[in-house]
């Protein structure tokens, strides 16, 4: 049985827009996958930067403290 959503707020935000990821973008459009995919690989382990959504979907997440309900389990 799937997860009833019936009484929750679905909202749908991409990684674009989660963090800043002009940068990879720019490398993709402009050299192709293959040197996307290596700079990918040679950082995976940064941190990504917030994009412009970052702060709202912290300020989504904390309605669930202030509602006094859990995440969806």
């Amino acid at each position: 049985m799937g997860l009833d959503l019936s009484q929750c707020l679905v909202i749908g935000i991409s990684s674009r827009a989660l963090f800043d990821l002009e940068d990879e973008n720019d490398i993709f459009n402009k050299e192709g996958v293959e040197a996307y995919s290596k700079y990918q690989l040679d950082n995976e382990r940064n941190i990504l930067k917030q994009g412009t959504a970052f702060h709202l979907v912290e300020a989504l997440l904390k309605l669930n403290e202030l509602s006094g309900k859990s995440s969806l389990k």
